[in-house]
């Protein structure tokens, strides 16, 4: 009898146990925050769930950071090109998923007018990164980005992933001028 419960009783006491996340080692704030905005060449490739009043959808994403000028591309998770918007010298550019070009110098509003997305672009390459820019903002208890609050957009850090010395974001959710958006990153790639 008693060699039919042992198992029970070993199954009951894992069910008891539960696993908790090791805590981050805290990292200097002001000292991250200056090496995070010296890192200006950088690509990263995740997804991004948008939700409007109108739609709800989503998209991988490709962006490439060279000093101010990036590289954008958007495709639905088949593969196929929902946009490609690039800044070089201050000049913005967008092909459209049916090939046609289209300029600026306000990719936020570029963006809008083609799709009727309201993405923060301007604000991206910093928050994309952990950083304020100089948006009023919150800490984690490890020093980390907990959010930013930069005029009509919330974003909120849930997840960090150490890569290369640096504790770069993971998963992000904002909250803006109707639009909720969700990215998740899955690979950064850093260059010196």
């Amino acid at each position: 009898m008693f060699l039919r419960l042992f198992p029970l009783l070993g199954l009951l006491l894992l069910a008891g146990c539960t696993v908790t996340q090791p805590q981050r080692q805290q990292v200097d704030w002001q000292q991250e925050r200056t090496r995070l905005e010296r890192l200006d060449h950088w690509q990263l490739s995740g997804k991004m769930a948008i939700i409007t009043a109108q739609q709800k959808g989503s998209a991988r994403l490709n962006w490439q950071q060279t000093g101010d000028d990036y590289r954008l591309n958007l495709t639905s998770l088949i593969g196929t090109s929902i946009l490609e918007l690039s800044r070089v010298q201050g000049q913005v550019s967008l092909t459209d998923n049916e090939g046609k070009l289209h300029q600026s110098q306000d990719a936020e509003a570029l963006i809008y007018q083609l799709t009727g997305w309201h993405l923060p672009i301007d604000g991206l390459p910093e928050w994309i990164k952990g950083l304020p820019g100089k948006a009023d903002y919150n800490l984690n208890p490890d020093n980390s980005l907990a959010s930013v609050r930069d005029g009509q957009w919330q974003i909120n850090y849930q997840d960090y992933r150490d890569q290369n010395g640096y504790r770069l974001p993971h998963l992000l959710n904002m909250t803006g001028p109707q639009s909720r958006l969700k990215l998740q990153i899955n690979e950064w790639v850093l260059q010196p």
